[in-house]
């Protein structure tokens, strides 16, 4: 356990100020407690230590007298030194929040060891204000802790989290050293939120400051036998078909997962071919080939059933996989036409809204090749349904994609689609293929004409070489 509280300097702001670090809330300037007193009684417990600042004066005669307690009888405990350094969700750019800056240049400087607790402000008051928090937000952050050498735990607001999970799990994914801190104000958050989370992370890298009795609560749910996984949609494919893989962060950057090679794919045709893969216990990712209802203009219909007697919808495909929800297939739409983009995104929030989503989703275009239809194929998905893998779909060689997509700096995970029939021949020149991997994970369509000497090049340099461990290469065989 830790004890957990507010330090400012006594009187502060006004002609009474003293360099004597209370214990005191803002505004409260007075306390008949002092910070010296207050880690004395704590050091006589077994308890950890965590010191929130709301202003910078107080930080170095705190730490001052942390560093004066450890060389008289030591520390032997966890001490976490948090302060809201940035702007966060909701809240305006007039209000000021501490100089992050400095903040971490005194903690180097006067006791570097520690666990940093760095925040954003944040205002939550719905329906007006929940707004969630943004990339600009996390980068931002990421810039500020990127090169300090303590472990970093990052306290976000457990209400905004899941919303914009696509944000806080790139910010997680930078360094190992990197945690989150669940908390909460008045409002307590859904168990369904906190399980979503949890789901989605390492055990080891989520801390919860919630109150009773949601938090015991949320521990009971967790431990629920059969219970549906939460999978973020726009999540690695491979910790979803191999949950023992979702702790891949804390892996070396030389693990290699061959399994992403061996994955099934299945094309789904009409509603009796769903099904059948549905209920045979298989996994993998299901391709859904999206085109128009020809009687319904602008209904998103799976391609091969237009001209059958029963037409089978995307709504329809939604439905059954809702009702499957233990069925560890993901699914890959390939839209033929950017009109059709907009439905397609609209009935996978409705579905997530629903909580009948919980399964990877890969989305691509059938024929984007010009640099302002990328740009809007990314920026609709990111305005409407951003919890998705983007599919860019590559007719030639080289592949012009990525010199767009670097410049978009996306929130989703990001997939090349290229074909054997394109790619170039030998293992010299496949190398660029496996180079593109540390950037994106690569879907290579078998055409079953030239392709078994370029996919026997490509799986020996994969296996030989060295890459990130959260990027695969996938092999779409198209076995209907």
């Amino acid at each position: 356990m830790i004890l957990e509280a507010d330090v400012t300097l006594e009187g502060y702001g006004t002609p009474n100020e003293k360099p004597i670090p209370i214990m005191a809330h803002p505004p409260e300037i007075t306390s008949d407690n002092t910070l010296d007193q207050w880690l004395d009684a704590v050091l006589a417990s077994r308890k950890g230590i965590k010191l929130d600042f709301k202003s910078l004066a107080s930080v170095g005669h705190s730490l001052d007298l942390l560093r004066e307690k450890n060389s008289s009888g030591g520390i032997n405990r966890p001490v976490w030194l948090n302060a809201d350094i940035l702007r966060g969700p909701n809240v305006p750019g007039f209000m000021p929040q501490v100089n992050g800056s400095r903040f971490l240049e005194l903690i180097q400087e006067k006791f570097p060891d520690v666990t940093l607790s760095p925040g954003w402000m944040v205002a939550y008051a719905p329906p007006l204000f929940t707004e969630t928090y943004s990339r600009t937000m996390v980068e931002d952050m990421y810039n500020m802790v990127k090169n300090v050498p303590q472990q970093v735990t990052f306290p976000v607001h457990a209400l905004l989290v899941q919303r914009g999970w696509q944000h806080i799990s790139w910010l997680l994914s930078q360094s190992p050293r990197f945690s989150l801190t669940l908390w909460q104000g008045s409002t307590h958050p859904n168990v369904s939120d906190l399980l979503f989370i949890r789901d989605n992370s390492h055990p080891a890298r989520v801390y919860y400051d919630i109150y009773e009795p949601t938090l015991s609560e949320f521990k009971q749910a967790a431990r629920q036998q059969g219970r549906v996984w939460r999978f973020y949609p726009g999540g690695n494919l491979m910790n979803f078909l191999n949950p023992a893989n979702s702790s891949d962060l804390d892996l070396p950057s030389t693990v290699i997962q061959p399994s992403s090679l061996d994955v099934s794919w299945f094309t789904v045709t009409d509603r009796t071919s769903l099904l059948a893969q549905l209920l045979d216990g298989a996994s993998g990712m299901l391709v859904v080939p999206v085109t128009s209802n020809r009687n319904q203009h602008g209904v998103p219909v799976v391609e091969s059933s237009e001209g059958s007697s029963e037409v089978f919808t995307l709504q329809d495909v939604l439905q059954m996989l809702g009702h499957r929800a233990d069925a560890p297939w993901g699914l890959y739409l390939r839209i033929c036409a950017q009109q059709l983009l907009e439905a397609c995104l609209n009935l996978l929030h409705s579905a997530y809204s629903r909580g009948e989503l919980y399964r990877p989703i890969w989305i691509g275009m059938e024929s984007l090749q010009r640099t302002q239809d990328i740009k809007e194929f990314a920026s609709t998905v990111e305005r409407l349904f951003p919890y998705v893998t983007l599919v860019f779909k590559e007719l030639n060689w080289p592949p012009s994609a990525p010199q767009t997509v670097t410049g978009l700096s996306l929130s989703q995970r990001p997939a090349l689609h290229l074909n054997t029939a394109a790619l170039p021949k030998g293992q010299e020149t496949l190398s660029f293929v496996v180079d593109l991997m540390d950037r994106y994970d690569l879907i290579v369509e078998d055409d079953k004409i030239n392709s078994a000497g370029v996919l026997a090049d490509l799986k020996q340099l994969i296996t030989q070489g060295k890459r990130r461990a959260n990027t695969n290469i996938y092999i779409l065989n198209n076995q209907p």
